[in-house]
């Protein structure tokens, strides 16, 4: 199922093998441990936006803050950073087969929420997922993108370019969790952990998990859970919620801003309004492709255009190679540039897609096993939900994405972008891909 929603949101829900199983109607943090949970602004979170606080656990394995010092050397980032990245190029080649017209998805995203889910599961459900992930078994893939997420955050912070990554789980009361894990969700993930009562009330529980992500986009997602996706056997949610509010290192100057004509791939063509730059910027062109890199503010962040002349072959033959013989091929010049503003919104349930990637145990009832997540098992993945927005303008770009796991229990040559086109918005250090689309039809609004 599509739906089309206004940011890239990650959420995780698992459900109980059998409703309300091995529930305790007590909470489950030491007594007169619990403390409100509060907006952004310091107001208490409720199902309503009204006055209840949301109540949080303090359920801690040994660990009761983010570990900041577990890959020293760096090649545990250096491997991870690798790993996202193909993950990347494989989750975008499956979603763009079935999907037609723009998409945008955020694999980073994706990467978090699953590899919370990762961390609990053993067995050939475990293998499934870190196969999908290209997570090599005991390689420091967790430390690693544990390591590599402080690194960005790091580097963007003080930038004209805001980049935020935030994870959290919420959890029936009572469920047996491991102290192993809880470990990984506080060290890794850096994840508060959150009660919630699917079994008396799921609907509101549901209201409250979507104002936080909400909260976490800068209001761009306000419903990555549709009415009725969360129900008394959902025993616990798992969401990783990013945002990007950068601005161009060199703007558009909205008076250039003109009505030109974009090619369809049907043939067609149609006017859409077009910016121009006529400047120095990093630009590559060959016989297959014209491809320009758009900096953002403070240098660390850019969204590289790639127009191939024929986009739907250059997706059928996508990889991490043939993106990085793109991006080395980039060097800086002249250029006169036009391009679209465009806006796209894309939600996707990723239940069907995951599976047909590799790891469809995670999504069966009867053949999970997350024992390393829950004492005893008896839950399995239940719904994965993806939404992500983008919105390029003269000014810059935002974009946002979430999502969510539920367990049951110049002046050298002119590159004119006029034609469908795929686009990548990376971390220019290091080269890992934060999100990717493709524009078929700029005029289009989600």
């Amino acid at each position: 199922m599509t739906r089309l929603l206004a940011i890239l949101i990650g959420a995780s829900m698992i459900t109980a093998a059998a409703c309300g199983s091995g529930a305790d109607p007590a909470a489950t943090g030491p007594p007169g441990d619990a403390v409100s949970d509060s907006t952004l602004d310091g107001s208490p979170l409720g199902s309503d936006g009204g006055d209840e606080p949301e109540i949080l656990s303090l359920r801690y394995g040994s660990l009761t803050e983010r570990s900041i010092d577990i890959d020293a050397d760096g090649r545990n980032a250096t491997a991870a950073i690798q790993s996202m990245n193909q993950f990347a190029t494989d989750l975008y080649t499956a979603v763009a087969s079935n999907e037609s017209g723009n998409v945008v998805i955020s694999p980073y995203s994706v990467t978090f929420t699953l590899g919370m889910i990762y961390a609990g599961a053993r067995g050939e459900t475990a293998t499934e997922i870190a196969d999908v992930l290209n997570a090599e078994t005991g390689s420091g893939w967790q430390e690693g993108i544990n390591a590599y997420d402080l690194t960005l955050d790091a580097r963007t912070t003080g930038s004209p370019t805001t980049w935020t990554s935030a994870n959290k789980v919420w959890v029936r009361p009572g469920l047996p969790l491991v102290d192993d894990y809880l470990d990984v969700l506080t060290g890794v993930f850096g994840s508060p952990l959150a009660e919630a009562d699917f079994l008396a009330d799921a609907d509101g529980e549901r209201m409250i998990i979507n104002q936080w992500i909400e909260q976490s986009t800068n209001d761009l997602i306000p419903e990555l859970f549709p009415t009725g996706s969360l129900d008394p056997s959902t025993a616990m949610v798992l969401v990783n919620a990013v945002a990007l509010d950068a601005p161009w290192e060199f703007p558009f100057d909205p008076a250039a801003t003109r009505d030109e004509p974009f090619a369809l791939a049907d043939g067609s063509s149609i006017n859409v309004a077009t910016m121009h730059f006529d400047e120095f910027l990093p630009s590559a062109q060959s016989e297959a492709f014209q491809a320009v890199e758009l900096p953002y503010g403070g240098g660390a962040l850019s969204m590289i255009v790639i127009m191939p002349n024929d986009l739907a072959e250059f997706e059928a033959s996508l990889t991490t190679d043939s993106l990085n013989q793109v991006f080395d091929s980039i060097t800086d010049g002249g250029i006169h540039l036009s391009i679209p503003k465009w806006s796209a919104r894309t939600h996707l349930t990723l239940n069907d897609t995951l599976a047909a990637m590799g790891m469809p145990l995670a999504f069966d009832a009867a053949g999970a096993d997350f024992s390393g997540m829950v004492d005893g098992g008896g839950i399995w993945l239940d719904l994965v939900e993806h939404e992500a927005f983008i919105e390029v303008d003269e000014a810059g770009t935002r974009a946002a994405a979430a999502t969510g796991g539920a367990m049951a229990d110049s002046h050298g040559p002119t590159i004119e972008i006029d034609q469908p086109y795929l686009y990548v918005i990376r971390d220019r250090g290091a080269g890992t891909i934060l999100f990717i689309g493709r524009v078929t039809d700029p005029s289009h609004v989600s």
